[in-house]
């Protein structure tokens, strides 16, 4: 009876410990490939498809700031203007993007860095990046909001003002 007991427990064990692996690597494939997916969509010039990996805090953030950028030079234009034409993913957009991408290259962080999961807890994660010129890592931050991970550019690279 002790060892029928003992391989029912056994199987119980492993049926449970499985399930949790296999939801933690479905959770980490998901992170990684999320996060991945917005590098490549700027390497590729898909701006419109990495805006959408990215947390509602960095796009508000880019917004903000191109709204203040306009905003010091002889052209003024509202907040709303600047949200609308990202919405659409006009002018005020591509010219952002495309000017993001030409003083920050993505094949640095897609070919020439180490990604290693970092910490998964609740709605929060992290991916240790490991830049191959650099003796210290970087802290990629992704957030989990409306049910999907998406990717916290500014809460990663941006300086705390």
């Amino acid at each position: 009876m002790f060892f029928k007991n003992s391989i029912i427990i056994s199987i119980i064990f492993v049926i449970v410990f499985s399930t949790v692996t296999l939801h933690a690597d479905k959770t980490e494939d998901e992170i990684l490939s999320r996060t991945e997916g917005f590098f490549i969509a700027l390497k590729e010039k898909r701006f419109a498809d990495a805006w959408e990996l990215l947390t509602i805090k960095s796009k508000d953030t880019i917004i903000a700031e191109v709204y203040k950028d306009i905003n010091k030079t002889k052209a003024k234009i509202g907040k709303e203007v600047v949200r609308e034409e990202f919405d659409k993913k006009g002018d005020l957009f591509l010219i952002y993007w495309n000017a993001f991408v030409k003083d920050f290259d993505p094949s640095t962080v897609l070919e020439q860095s180490v990604w290693n999961m970092g910490e998964i807890k609740d709605n929060k994660a992290t991916i240790i990046l490991q830049y191959k010129k650099t003796e210290y890592p970087a802290e990629l931050k992704i957030y989990k909001e409306n049910g999907k991970w998406q990717f916290g550019l500014v809460e990663s690279f941006w300086t705390r003002k």
